[in-house]
């Protein structure tokens, strides 16, 4: 078993452009490269409109549809941040998409929520199992402690953690999800999609800023250090 990372970049709209330097014009440093650290407790004002950006969306359906033309039947799990507007964009354009996905929310009773999980940590047994959704979205909070490595490999990291300053933490949250299917009983290698929003003419953005930050080595060492 491997771990590959990918990354799939792709560009705001100018409209989105006008709107992400709209939202963090107050703090004088007006630029599509700013970092969250240069943008302190504005950076959210930026990851709000980088999260709902229509070249995200579009990203994932075509991820879903690549990883769905190779493997037809297998099942995907993508998490977003729910801190950021993150998870609610995902949920949103997966219904507008038509595509047949389950999601877990406060609506659902534990029992509900229990039954839909499980949905994806077995392998298919029954005809009906197959003709259940194939893709799980999940906020990165709504992560721990579900083991999906029986029968799930790929992942989709709709838009990177960022709660703030504490960049283990951070790391350690994507690195808890990611968790979800490489561990020990996984049989496949494990492929991970991130999609990464840069300005409207391929500029770098927060996102690149966060991951680079998320995925430094000392960090994952520093956020894994306390793993099993």
């Amino acid at each position: 078993m491997k771990l590959e990372r990918k990354k799939n970049l792709v560009s705001m709209s100018p409209s989105e452009g006008e709107a992400f330097l709209s939202a963090i014009r107050e703090s004088n440093l007006e630029s599509y490269s700013i970092t969250p650290d240069q943008l302190g407790e504005k950076a959210g004002n930026g990851l709000t409109v980088t999260s709902s950006s229509t070249a995200r969306h579009t990203a994932l359906f075509e991820i879903i549809d690549s990883v769905h033309a190779d493997e037809p039947h297998t099942k995907i799990i993508v998490f977003a941040n729910a801190v950021y507007s993150g998870y609610s964009s995902a949920l949103e354009a997966l219904k507008s998409s038509g595509r047949k996905f389950a999601h877990v929310d406060e609506s659902h009773t534990v029992m509900e929520q229990n039954e839909i999980i499980s949905w994806f940590r077995h392998t298919d047994a029954t005809e009906e199992d197959r003709l259940r959704p194939r893709i799980l979205l999940l906020s990165y909070n709504q992560a721990a402690g579900h083991n999906l490595q029986e029968d799930c490999h790929n992942v989709i990291m709709y838009d990177p953690m960022y709660s703030g300053s504490d960049a283990v933490a951070d790391a350690s949250v994507e690195e808890q999800a990611l968790g979800r299917v490489l561990r020990q009983g996984q049989k496949d290698d494990v492929l991970c999609f991130r999609i990464l929003v840069r300005g409207p003419d391929g500029e770098r953005c927060l996102d690149d800023s966060i991951v680079e930050r998320n995925l430094d080595e000392e960090v994952l060492r520093a956020a894994t250090s306390n793993f099993d």
